[in-house]
């Protein structure tokens, strides 16, 4: 690794590492949802119970993580949930832009790493999608995104395997108005 990629990736790594004060001026429903799903990432229990790294990539998972439970629990047929499916989707590839342009990725590299970006979010929002009826192919699905380096599967996986039946459970056939005024509270 060169020094100028040492340089970037500590920077990258302190950005996602401190909790982020929230600047811009969120509004819209889906940008409203986006925000509490951010300020729940910051939740030190995903860091220090479950051991995801704290870093761009675990906080890049669990963010991706909260827009699946988002995505499973709304109906698919209704023409305005897909619109703030669309919609919130659209809200964290730009935050990604945002944060990449923010630690100087280079022109040269940006679209590169905007694609690869976008392919492990649908690839992630695909595989959630096929496993979640399959507890034990959901959590391989967990161990191999969330902790890519460990070993064997563990009460880890478990645990946050429990926390997103409960938040489906929670926000289950509830409509996009109904899970924003029930997340008011905390995500």
């Amino acid at each position: 690794m060169s020094i100028f990629q040492s340089k970037m990736f500590k920077k990258l790594s302190t950005l996602f590492k401190k909790k982020k004060t929230i600047y811009k001026d969120y509004k819209l429903p889906h940008e409203i949802l986006y925000k509490r799903i951010l300020i729940k990432t910051y939740n030190n229990w995903f860091y220090q119970k479950l051991k995801i790294s704290e870093d761009i990539n675990g906080r890049f998972e669990i963010i991706v993580l909260h827009i699946f439970i988002i995505f499973h629990c709304l109906n698919n047929t209704d023409k305005k949930s897909s619109f703030f499916k669309k919609n919130l989707l659209e809200t964290l590839i730009d935050e990604l832009e945002t944060t990449y342009r923010e630690i100087g990725i280079s022109d040269n590299t940006f679209s590169k790493k905007m694609k690869i970006a976008a392919q492990s979010i649908y690839g992630r929002l695909d595989v959630y999608s096929q496993t979640i009826e399959n507890i034990d192919l959901f959590n391989e699905s967990l161990q191999r995104n969330i902790w890519p380096l460990e070993d064997q599967d563990t009460n880890k996986v478990h645990e946050l395997n429990e926390y997103v039946y409960k938040k489906i459970k929670k926000y289950k056939d509830k409509s996009f108005e109904e899970i924003i005024d029930i997340s008011k509270q905390g995500f």
